[in-house]
């Protein structure tokens, strides 16, 4: 689960008034947020803003020449300025591309075969159902780039690796417009189900958040539907056109490339593989169906005593549609321009790298399922724990002895190896890391005040019995 800003309070200037459009209808099932997340209505704006803006400059910054280019550090504003100029930012050819691909899995969503499973009750009691054909949508969409290259060859994924700003430009826009009309679309009646994080009454922090908690227009789950696609297997998609784009340009795919593609690859697939997974996540559950951006990872949360379940937070309809697949194939795009052949020695440690965050990942969060689910297990029942007084058990042996978030460092190692092929010359294929890195150690802030808050003193002695966070004798 990814991080969010700590909550606060709602001052005393910030009281909602009965003239505000966005006034949650009075129901016993539709409170009114009381409670701000995101620094606050104020600040939602400038995320708004600010999201795209990241974006198109991470596209913008990367040039043949340099990722950014050394006259950006000499002179940043004026270097932005001519570039900004001299770049098509938008053409009607990369929106109709945009569209159809979302309307491929549109289609994919109601036709293709899958389980067809119900979520959790709502606390409005219902159940709804939802088709678990992510995987099927992933599989048809890479049959259908064969028939495309059988038609076509490369040209059409040559077009994708040389249009990427256009194409991330089309997202955002439709990523606006989609966040406007589900905002909208959410004061249809008053039967709507609403969230209980989007309901504040201001409209921008609304839509920043979602006002609705799972809007089907046409009987598709919107919210679900993006979770996992179309964004996250485009972002494969992409990886695959830059790969195409090397191969055509440098006459062959170079094994640091092949690394990112494996990698990132797995990553894609094992999030479709689990779909069925995100629908007792907080994303379907308790959040909205908003603007909202954040941190997408694939994980495993909670203490020993919690549902132990795989989570995707706070992508939903800009995170989904445009943060994800843009600003993560950053590392595959930076190997089109400056292609590496990793020497042995490199090629397997950062292979070891990724290997050992992984087995740490799944490792530490399968003893602690294990641990939950059946104590006595062979397994796990040697693990020491401390009972705390409201009857949860915590671990202090084996993985969680070791650090009391140690699956974070897992999962940050597999994320620093995406970039690891890239080499040290330039910064923007660490951007991922980076960015995943400082989420997670506010998500780890967060966390422990809510441990804290929950068991109290039992924290207190928790701490002591497992003095470190994330790295064993260091921190």
């Amino acid at each position: 689960m990814a991080p969010k800003q700590r909550s606060k309070a709602l001052k005393a200037e910030d009281v909602l008034t009965p003239d505000s459009p966005s006034v949650s209808i009075p129901s016993p099932l539709n409170m009114q947020t009381t409670t701000f997340e995101f620094m606050g209505p104020r600040f939602i704006i400038l995320g708004i803003i600010a999201m795209p803006i990241v974006t198109l400059l991470l596209q913008l910054l990367q040039k043949p020449d340099g990722f950014p280019h050394k006259a950006f550090y000499a002179d940043p504003v004026t270097y932005l300025s001519v570039l900004i100029k001299s770049t098509t930012f938008y053409s009607h050819r990369a929106m109709a591309a945009y569209l159809s691909w979302f309307l491929f899995h549109a289609i994919g969503y109601y036709i293709l075969p899958g389980e067809r499973v119900k979520g959790t009750v709502l606390r409005s009691g219902e159940r709804l159902t939802y088709p678990i054909n992510g995987f099927a949508s992933g599989v048809a969409a890479f049959a259908g780039l064969g028939v495309l290259y059988a038609l076509k060859g490369f040209a059409p994924f040559l077009w994708v690796a040389h249009n990427t700003l256009p194409l991330a430009t089309s997202a955002i826009i439709f990523t606006l417009s989609l966040s406007a009309f589900l905002y909208i679309y959410s004061f249809r009646n008053r039967r709507v189900l609403l969230s209980t994080l989007g309901n504040s009454g201001y409209t921008f922090y609304d839509l920043w958040m979602g006002r609705e908690l799972n809007p089907r227009p046409l009987g598709i789950d919107l919210k679900y539907f993006c979770e996992l696609r179309p964004g996250l297997i485009g972002w494969a998609v992409l990886n695959t056109c830059f790969a195409i784009r090397q191969y055509v340009e440098q006459g062959k795919v170079t094994n640091a490339m092949w690394v990112v593609l494996l990698f990132e690859g797995y990553y894609v697939v094992d999030a479709l593989w689990n779909e069925k997974a995100i629908l007792t996540t907080m994303d379907i559950t308790t959040d909205g169906f908003g603007y909202v951006w954040g941190l997408f990872t694939l994980r495993r949360v909670g203490l020993a005593d919690q549902p132990v379940i795989f989570t995707f937070r706070f992508m939903l309809v800009n995170g989904d549609l445009s943060w994800v697949p843009f600003n993560y194939s950053h590392q595959a795009y930076y190997l089109v321009h400056q292609p590496r052949t990793l020497p042995p020695t490199t090629l397997a440690a950062i292979l070891a790298l990724g290997l050992f965050g992984l087995f740490v990942f799944r490792s530490s969060n399968s003893q602690k399922n294990d641990f939950r689910t059946n104590p006595d297990a062979a397994n796990v029942k040697h693990l020491k724990y401390m009972e705390t007084k409201t009857g949860s058990r915590l671990l202090v042996s084996g993985w969680w002895g070791a650090a009391r978030h140690v699956n974070y460092i897992g999962d940050w190692l597999m994320a620093l190896s995406w970039s690891l092929p890239c080499g040290f010359a330039h910064p923007l294929p660490y951007f991922y890391p980076a960015y995943f890195g400082i989420l997670l150690v506010h998500r780890c802030g967060r966390d422990e005040h809510k441990c804290r808050t929950k068991y109290g003193k039992d924290w207190d002695e928790y701490c002591q019995r497992v003095p470190y966070k994330f790295i064993p004798y260091v921190w």
